[in-house]
């Protein structure tokens, strides 16, 4: 565990982002905390400062509310920090269909901006980056492991593989001390709103139908924060990850009409389905291999989708009893 470290969290109010610095605040860090509150969905800002309200010592961070693309950030940020959690981006697969430019700037120059300062700080242990499990398009094997090839079908995964590169490019020519992280469908309370089980989920409570896009038969592997926080912070602890990628994923897909059945019997409510036809951008399958990760990370995911809904079910009616 990451204990009385200089450490930067970019993206820090987001949905990974806020759960990793809540964590690592438990044990004496002192973070840089980055974030431009972008309006691609609210409460961000208030839920970063529920966080940081009930921590004890405000001299144990700094917030930033400002964007990575932005040069004069550069300026603010200390020159002894140890490790870097990049976590920043413009997110959204149907979002980056429209805004591909955006997205693109945003998640390949924003990535390239942080990866330079990186070159500046002597003291820098590791950078580490979040990237996704869309990289690999439609797998042409499952569990894919990290060699599979990648055929990104949309914007936003083609921002996320070309960051990787750049990542690497940084590790190879410069000897920053890199490590990628590709990230599976990962969900637990405060998710985002535009993500599936969070919309699901209200809908439900709503007693309103449910729209899926395609047969609800493409499978996904659902992934708890939790899980993937411990694989964050392993990441960036362990020596044999430098110059490495990781699938983090819980490997044990389900469909969307499965998920949704589970999801029904929680709530105990038989919510009405209706399918539409596919999105672009959407695949059929992803599953992770993840043998690599439990041998250099120690990664053993232990949420099930199933007790990973139940906490999230919990989560939620405990918000909506407040309102």
């Amino acid at each position: 565990m990451l204990k009385n470290k200089k450490i930067l969290i970019t993206g820090a109010a987001g949905f990974i982002g806020s759960y990793l610095t809540q964590n690592l605040l438990k044990n004496n860090n002192f973070l840089i905390l980055v974030d431009n509150f972008n309006d691609y969905y609210s409460g961000k800002e208030d839920r970063l400062n529920t966080i940081l309200d009930n921590y004890e010592s405000r001299k144990n961070y700094v917030l930033l509310k400002d964007d990575i693309l932005n040069p004069k950030l550069y300026e603010q940020l200390p020159t002894n920090l140890e490790y870097i959690f990049h976590l920043a981006a413009q997110a959204g697969v149907r979002y980056s269909i429209k805004h591909a430019s955006e997205v693109a700037t945003v998640n390949i120059i924003g990535t390239v901006n942080l990866l330079e300062y990186a070159k500046s700080l002597e003291d820098l242990r590791r950078f580490v980056f979040a990237s996704s499990s869309s990289v690999y398009g439609n797998p042409r094997y499952v569990p894919c492991d990290e060699d599979h090839p990648k055929n990104p079908i949309s914007p936003y995964s083609i921002s996320k593989l070309a960051a990787e590169i750049y990542v690497n490019y940084y590790y190879n020519q410069f000897s920053i001390p890199t490590t990628n992280l590709r990230f599976y469908t990962v969900y637990g309370p405060n998710g985002r709103p535009d993500m599936a089980i969070e919309k699901f989920f209200n809908l439900m409570l709503q007693n309103k139908p449910i729209t899926i896009y395609g047969t609800g038969k493409q499978l996904r592997d659902f992934t708890y924060i939790s899980d993937i926080i411990n694989g964050i912070i392993s990441s960036s602890e362990t020596e044999h990850a430098i110059g490495e990628t990781f699938n983090l994923g819980f490997s044990n897909p389900i469909s969307v009409n499965e998920l949704v059945h589970i999801m029904q019997t929680l709530t105990q409510t038989p919510t009405k389905v209706q399918y539409e036809k596919p999105q672009m951008g959407d695949v059929d399958i992803t599953h992770s291999k993840i043998d690599k990760a439990k041998k250099i990370l120690n990664y053993h995911p232990k949420v099930s989708i199933q007790e990973g809904l139940k906490k999230y079910y919990t989560w939620m009616q405990e918000k909506k009893s407040k309102i």
